[in-house]
């Protein structure tokens, strides 16, 4: 058996045939050998020509023998790269992708040629890529289930030892990369930054180094200072989710800590090798350089000091191609392994997990973990890994294109320097009967052209633990496909309820889900949100046990992948608060952020009797005026609502944005007026002070005196 790998040729100056030619050089250690391949315009080459030019390429290989690692892409067209495959495949050769572009697959702007994509990748016995989020996305849009799948993790930047120096502290940035820097027009920081490349970059602290040969790069970045990864737009930032950085092999391989965003697909890997700064900013990057000690910056030197040397010498491509061939050899490879062993420490436990359908064939696993973790491993019942995570706050999996017979296990782990280590183990879920009797709690969703989330929703509502639960879906007038996807939700369980109404707003929604709602509790989930598996369950026996009217817990703010906990209060748990010191403490003393309607549970003969009122963000006058209502609260800091600004409609966000301070104050102005005029006369003098204190505030922070001049009139008139 031999192994032949393949590289581009033909351009005279390319960033992915200079990582081609390398893992080919590094390759050749392995006794690999070269199939070169030539760049030409594909639109001006005839099917004769082509022919000729493939049947040449693979005119080395022996007859069912031979492997082939086909780096991808190949610099040429689709037509060419289905032409070689198929003369791969008359030769019967074992066939191993190299996909090194993987940033483009994830660009919306080349979504259509997914598929094609995954048509080609279909036909290699195993993959290398990047990273294990590639894989997943891999997985998620088509590829073989049985694919065995090798993770790069990190390139090799090969040099000679002999052309670096000993890095120095200086308090320097230097940026290897083509293209402009997200946000940036100019630098303003007192940091320098050095640019090495055309990158757009302007400002007087910039200072434009220019193109340099691979050895003198090398030894003016091994001077000092830290190598920069950044992003050009949205695009780029998502790719570094999925694709690993040649520049940040570079920089580490120059022996200097790098800076890069939060997010990158090897972000774990650099901070638990201590490889450099990971950072929401630029900012904050340039704010740790400034305040950086000389004791701290060696510390990162002799980490990278620690690492680079496999870098410098391939291992990393080494182990890749070793490990792809040896996968396709092994019925069993391709798998992670970790130890079937659990370490119980009696800390760390799952303490419930759910599998239910969902919408468009799909399965929806949910769990609930109690412990600290470094991430999650998902087991089908033949004991072979389906997904894993590494966030640490997750609690849903949305299974593609799987049996209905088929269970699932999670295990939570932890990484130790002999691999993970296994601290939890939930029980194997499959699918069972629904046993759903009556409702103790109905959980109404209000939805509008909400059919990319909508089934997100709608599976962590199904995966509560508390099977007394009510959901009522109020389609509120889509112009979608929204009605389509509740309607299987209706059909499928039994307590889901859908309902279809001509658009009115949230308001009207809410209120034509509460005058349905046949729970003795009612709470609200919005249609792009998501509720951990305990919450309802959790509300539920702490206002029963509390004779509360209102229980309330904390959330999750996630945006851009991070969790953020908010709406939480000082306050203490599962006990009676009075209503009156709850208002004062939050809400006038306090800042008041919470005036949200979903992340509580109702009394239901509460909420019947005070609906909401149809008005522009009904929040705001909806909250204070129920409020008035009640006289016992129940607080829990769960953080088991997630508030998700991933996916919010960003048209919706403009929209409020571009509206005039007038039209915000007047849209104000009626909440207010609602809640003075409706709410429980007993605490109008309350509910006045809470409107003082609001819009002074308001006046204080936009300094538009209409907000004054309503407050005047309210003390005249309350």
């Amino acid at each position: 058996m031999n192994v032949y790998i393949t590289k581009m040729n033909g351009v005279s100056w390319n960033p992915l045939q200079s990582r081609q030619r390398m893992t080919a050089e590094i390759a050749h250690g392995l006794d690999c050998r070269e199939m070169g391949i030539f760049c030409y315009n594909g639109n001006a080459e005839s099917e004769e020509s082509l022919r000729t030019r493939l049947d040449g390429i693979v005119a080395g290989l022996s007859w069912g023998e031979d492997v082939v690692v086909c780096q991808f892409p190949t610099g040429n067209d689709s037509r060419f790269d289905r032409g070689l495959l198929e003369r791969l495949k008359v030769y019967l050769v074992r066939m191993i992708f190299f996909i090194q572009n993987s940033e483009e697959l994830v660009r919306g702007s080349i979504q259509a040629r997914i598929p094609e994509r995954i048509k080609l990748y279909n036909q290699a016995e195993a993959l290398i890529v990047p990273s294990l989020s590639m894989r997943q996305f891999l997985l998620d849009n088509g590829i073989r289930k049985d694919m065995k799948f090798v993770i790069q993790e990190m390139w090799d930047y090969t040099i000679d030892k002999n052309t670096i120096y000993s890095p120095q502290f200086r308090k320097e940035i230097h940026f290897t990369c083509n293209g402009g820097i997200n946000g940036l027009n100019n630098w303003n920081y007192a940091i320098p930054l050095k640019l090495y490349a055309d990158s757009g970059i302007q400002g007087q602290n910039v200072h434009y180094i220019g193109g340099l040969s691979k050895g003198e790069l090398i030894s003016r970045l091994s001077k000092g200072g830290f190598g920069l990864v950044w992003y050009q737009d949205e695009d780029t930032r998502q790719g570094m989710e999925y694709d690993v950085s040649f520049d940040l092999a570079r920089y580490l391989a120059a022996g200097i800590p790098v800076i890069v965003p939060a997010g990158i697909s090897n972000q774990a890997l650099i901070e638990k090798n201590h490889l450099g700064l990971v950072v929401d900013s630029l900012e904050a990057a340039v704010t740790a350089v400034e305040s950086m000690e000389k004791s701290e910056y060696q510390g990162y030197i002799q980490s990278v000091g620690r690492f680079a040397p496999a870098i410098r010498k391939g291992y990393y491509t080494k182990k890749c191609l070793v490990d792809a061939v040896i996968a396709i050899c092994r019925r069993d490879a391709g798998e992670i392994a970790v130890p079937a062993k659990i370490y119980d420490s009696g800390e760390h436990a799952f303490t419930y997990a759910v599998l239910k359908e969902s919408y468009g064939d799909n399965l929806a696993l949910s769990w609930n973990y109690s412990g600290k973790a470094d991430g999650f491993l998902i087991y089908d019942t033949s004991g072979k890994l389906v997904y894993e995570t590494r966030n640490v706050y997750q609690h849903y999996f949305l299974m593609k294109g799987c049996g209905k017979e088929i269970g699932f296990t999670v295990k939570a782990y932890v990484d130790t320097l002999k691999g993970k280590m296994i601290l939890a183990e939930s029980e194997q879920v499959c699918l069972q009967k629904e046993r759903y009797n009556h409702a103790s709690v109905s959980l109404i969703i209000p939805a509008y052209n909400a059919e990319e989330h909508i089934a997100r929703s709608i599976d962590t509502a199904l995966a509560q633990s508390l099977l007394d639960l009510e959901i009522i879906v109020v389609n509120d007038g889509s112009t979608d496909h929204t009605q389509i996807i509740i309607e299987w939700y209706a059909e499928k369980y039994t307590n889901v309820i859908a309902i279809r109404q001509e658009n009115g707003g949230p308001a009207a929604a809410r209120n034509t889900g509460i005058i349905r709602a046949g729970g003795e509790y009612i709470g609200f989930l919005d249609s792009d949100d998501m509720i951990r598996p305990e919450m309802m369950k959790r509300l539920y026996e702490a206002i029963k046990k509390n004779g509360s009217d209102i229980a309330i817990t904390s959330a999750y703010y996630i945006k851009n992948g991070k969790y953020q906990a908010f709406i939480q209060y000082m306050l203490q748990e599962d006990t009676v608060v009075d209503t009156d010191e709850f208002i004062q403490l939050h809400y006038i003393k306090g800042s008041g952020f919470g005036v949200v309607v979903w992340n509580k549970l109702y009394r239901s003969s509460l909420v019947k009797a005070h609906l909401f009122p149809v008005l522009f963000q009904e929040d705001e006058a909806w909250i204070p005026y129920i409020l008035s209502y009640t006289e016992k609260i129940t607080y829990l800091n769960d953080c088991s609502y997630e508030y998700d600004r991933t996916t919010y409609n960003s048209t919706l966000a403009e929209n409020l944005e571009k509206r005039s301070i007038e039209e915000r104050f007047h849209t104000y102005k009626k909440a207010v007026t609602f809640y003075l005029e409706n709410g429980n006369p007993k605490r109008v003098g309350l509910l006045k002070e809470l409107a003082g204190e609001r819009l002074t505030g308001k006046l204080r922070a936009y300094g538009y005196s209409e907000y004054g001049e309503f407050w005047e009139q309210i003390q005249e008139t309350f």
